[in-house]
């Protein structure tokens, strides 16, 4: 909120354009949002990356002897953030009265992953019906590992249609600040007129459909 008013507030003085100040309110007013989108996002994909070795450790501690509890413990112990963080979180959850199953289904909504969403539900179904815990988590952390590998594929191919997606989005933006370093007479109507108002907003929304067929493309979901 404070960049959504200050920042256009600064360009006005600097600049004294009424176009650079609403792009610049534009862009405040999306760009935090796209962060904190951009950071949840290698949260998530970090906790997913880690939960086959997490789900192994507990299956091991269990063939072990240990109980949920202390495999869960150890897990907390010996894996790195974010997983180590939400699961210390269900542990302290447990130990102020809070179910498993509904510190479990409050990881799910938090995550809200495919990944997390079998595991609460095995470790529910498990919870409920019996069986043998160890071997179910076992062979989750196998499937899951499996489904990484293939996403990894995945990802390396379409990395290049992305790269594209991307040089092509910024080359006119790149274009614009050069021909505007050596011919700022020429393209100050671009910012000074309606008529080049008109042709800004039709790159940005050329630009916006571009970039958005182009993920559309080179997203797969497995």
């Amino acid at each position: 909120v404070a960049l959504f008013f200050l920042v256009p507030i600064v360009v006005f003085f600097a600049t004294g354009s009424i176009p650079l100040v609403l792009i610049s309110a534009l862009a405040m007013l999306v760009f935090p949002r796209a962060f904190y989108k951009i950071m949840r996002k290698r949260r998530i994909k970090k906790f997913v990356e880690q939960m086959p070795d997490a789900l192994a450790m507990l299956s091991g501690s269990m063939r072990a002897g240990a109980s949920l509890q202390i495999a869960m413990d150890l897990v907390v112990n010996e894996s790195p953030a974010p997983l180590s963080q939400e699961f210390s979180l269900i542990l302290r959850e447990q130990r102020l009265g809070l179910s498993l199953e509904d510190s479990l289904d409050g990881m799910a909504k938090r995550l809200n992953v495919e990944d997390v969403d079998l595991f609460v539900s095995a470790m529910t179904i498990a919870k409920e019906v019996g069986g043998n815990l160890a071997e179910i988590l076992d062979r989750l952390a196998s499937t899951l590992r499996t489904k990484s590998t293939m996403e990894g594929k995945i990802e390396a191919l379409t990395s290049q249609g992305k790269m594209q997606g991307i040089v092509v989005g910024l080359l006119p933006i790149f274009l614009g600040i050069v021909l505007y370093a050596m011919e700022p007479e020429s393209m100050e109507p671009m910012f000074t007129t309606y008529y080049g108002w008109g042709v800004m907003a039709a790159i940005f929304v050329m630009l916006f459909l571009g970039g958005f067929f182009i993920k559309k493309i080179v997203t797969i979901d497995v």
